[in-house]
């Protein structure tokens, strides 16, 4: 009975980590209000998830702040580069749905344009944890982004629902949105932190094989 009253049980060391998740979902809520810092903000939010998935989690504060100042250059640059490109896919569909050619050509180009969008939306979501967990340039980020993106598609559609349905939480308890992205957070490094140890256990091939 009196392990139930353990701290060091497995319980509350769980308890621990949402609560953990809950306070740095707001600290990444409240850093990414000016919206250009959002990519900064998720980096940290990775971070500290995927230390949480090592069981290596510090301070909250302390670590989410260092991970933003860290990273935020090139977190920014991820970011501006992801919203373009949602910008972008965003008009081509628009396009596609009004477009005044119709019959076949329609719906190769609606099919081929939804494809397109669901490999960029996997490969985006492998971005700030990358960034989070290894030290390289953003061109290299998109880049293993892509592989480990393609190269696991059981565990990038995983994620993609997982998204999906923290979303659609978002949808119906809106004012738990901050909660609701940590904790989508928190369960997808459980999933990367897989293909992440992978990856670092083959032999690097070039300079730019993700190291940690």
């Amino acid at each position: 009975m009196l392990q139930w009253f353990d701290p060091e049980n497995r319980f509350w060391n769980f308890m621990n980590k949402i609560m953990d998740v809950c306070v740095i979902g707001i600290l990444w809520f409240v850093f990414s209000l000016p919206i250009v810092t959002a990519g900064a903000a998720t980096t940290a939010l990775y971070q500290f998830t995927l230390k949480q998935a090592d069981d290596e989690e510090g301070y909250v504060w302390r670590s989410f702040w260092s991970a933003f100042r860290k990273n935020f250059l090139p977190a920014t640059a991820l970011w501006l580069m992801t919203l373009a490109a949602a910008a972008f896919l965003a008009v081509d569909l628009w396009a596609c749905l009004h477009m005044s050619v119709g019959g076949p050509l329609r719906v190769a180009s609606f099919g081929l344009l939804m494809c397109l969008i669901l490999i960029v939306s996997m490969t985006a979501l492998y971005f700030f944890p990358i960034l989070s967990r290894f030290h390289m340039g953003v061109k290299t980020v998109v880049k293993h982004a892509f592989v480990m993106a393609m190269g696991n598609l059981y565990v990038s559609v995983t994620v993609l629902v997982i998204h999906a349905a923290f979303g659609v939480l978002t949808y119906y308890i809106t004012i738990l949105f901050p909660i609701w992205m940590a904790l989508a957070a928190f369960v997808s490094s459980y999933l990367f932190r897989s293909v992440f140890r992978r990856y670092q256990q083959e032999p690097p091939e070039d300079p730019d094989v993700p190291q940690e």
